[in-house]
């Protein structure tokens, strides 16, 4: 009985190593990267995130810091930005606890350019999530442009990190292209989606990854004037 006992014991002590050493669990977060349109109020922006239960939004519009301010009052969501190295600002809107951000201008090989804001966030302890919004001029050359971005991923991101894209471009096969040319290294949501070839008129890519810490379980286009994309991202680890 008491060999019968302390076997037991062995393999509950066993187990409970087992589920400590398993790490944190996964979380799920409701993104939505979205463009506004020349016409969108900061309440109807406001009312989209509250609507599709978005938890982070990646944000691009035409618009001065009081609007963006204006949004995140309005859906409760923190501000991190706007990022205003061009006329198209971006910025993110979460209530993960920010580490840090920037807005810089990337250098392309061809003369070109790429503007970016990139914020890092504590997700728990011993993780972490950068969110990053890229934006493409129209005379870049996209093999360029993408060696740039990794580039930059590769020396800015660390390895503990997942990351979460957004990138707009001047069309939506400039978009599809950078897609392709990053696919090894990061996936896109409009794959989660079923790549809907109406959806992926618009000029606006959402990415995530690496594989190995995050995964998508769906994605969908939302209707409307706006550019916009909403995808339930996993942080696996």
């Amino acid at each position: 009985m008491k060999r019968l006992i302390a076997g037991i014991i062995t393999l509950v002590v066993a187990g409970g190593c087992a589920v400590n050493l398993g790490g944190p669990r996964p979380r799920d977060f409701q993104t939505l990267a979205l463009m506004a349109g020349p016409d969108a109020t900061a309440e109807a922006v406001a009312s989209t995130i509250r609507e599709t239960g978005a938890a982070i939004v990646l944000l691009t519009a035409e618009r001065d810091s009081a609007w963006f301010a204006a949004v995140s009052s309005a859906s409760g969501l923190a501000l991190s930005g706007p990022g205003t190295t061009e006329r198209i600002a971006k910025a993110f809107l979460t209530n993960m606890e920010i580490l840090g951000d920037t807005s810089i201008v990337l250098g392309v090989s061809d003369g070109s350019r790429m503007h970016v804001h990139d914020a890092l966030y504590r997700l728990d302890r011993g993780r972490l999530v950068d969110l990053m919004l890229v934006g493409l001029q129209e005379r870049s050359d996209l093999r360029d442009a993408a060696r740039a971005l990794l580039g930059y991923i590769a020396t800015d991101v660390g390895p503990n990190a997942s990351l979460i894209i957004a990138l707009h471009a001047p069309t939506a096969a400039a978009a599809d292209s950078m897609a392709v040319l990053i696919r090894a290294a990061y996936s896109s949501a409009w794959e989660c989606a079923g790549h809907d070839s109406a959806a992926n008129r618009v000029p606006l890519r959402l990415f995530y990854g690496p594989s190995a810490r995050m995964s998508c379980q769906e994605a969908r286009p939302l209707a409307g004037p706006d550019a916009a994309i909403t995808a339930l991202l996993v942080v696996e680890r």
